[in-house]
């Protein structure tokens, strides 16, 4: 039998799973909390004892999808059956996917959050809590491959990342231009202007002079 403890952490669970779904789907301002707490078949009361406001509960589904991705993305990193290529192929049509299946209101709101527009850091900590540990598995990859220039610090890739997370976190695109585009800014991200993956780096005369 559940104890409380168990059943709470269901009941918090449920809600932010309806919460998301609706969302992702109608938006972050077309979702009205009655239509969550019906989605999760809980009374608004009982909702509000896990979230103080809506806003509350749209930081805490975009934590839990920041963790998730985090989660999803170690373990294509980790599987060692799939080649570098492959594992930047695989990153790029999910990311897309993400955007593609996201309305541009929530996806906005994630933006947002990102970067702290509505004054609070818990969105942008959870980014950055992740962040080192899983960029650092995924260059350490890239090197093991032979795919990334040795002369490339990871100090230098990711203050890359960085600047490219922070640029998308403050700059006024408006969603639906960003969602049109997405595909080609991964593409950008991972190859840069040479518009093609690089073949395995090796080094010239001129680079050991």
């Amino acid at each position: 039998m559940a104890t409380n403890q168990e059943r709470k952490r269901r009941q918090r669970q449920g809600i932010m799973t309806a919460a998301q779904t609706l969302f992702v789907r109608d938006g972050f301002k077309a979702t009205h909390i009655t239509t969550v707490a019906a989605a999760a078949d809980v009374s608004q009361v009982t909702l509000y004892k896990y979230f103080d406001s809506k806003l509350d509960l749209g930081r805490a589904v975009v934590v839990k999808m920041i963790e998730d991705g985090y989660r999803d993305f170690q373990q294509m990193v980790d599987d060692s059956d799939q080649s570098f290529p492959d594992l930047i192929r695989l990153m790029m049509r999910t990311k897309v996917s993400l955007s593609d299946h996201m309305s541009g209101d929530f996806y906005q709101f994630v933006i947002d959050e990102m970067g702290s527009k509505t004054g609070s850091r818990v969105v942008k900590d959870a980014y950055e809590a992740g962040k080192r540990d899983f960029w650092g598995d995924f260059v350490a990859r890239g090197r093991a491959a032979g795919m990334i220039n040795p002369d490339i610090s990871n100090e230098a890739l990711l203050h890359f990342l960085s600047m490219y997370v922070e640029y998308f976190s403050t700059a006024n695109i408006p969603s639906g231009e960003y969602q049109t585009i997405v595909d080609q800014l991964m593409h950008l991200f991972f190859y840069g202007f040479i518009g093609a993956p690089h073949a395995p780096y090796q080094s010239t005369e001129e680079d050991d002079k």
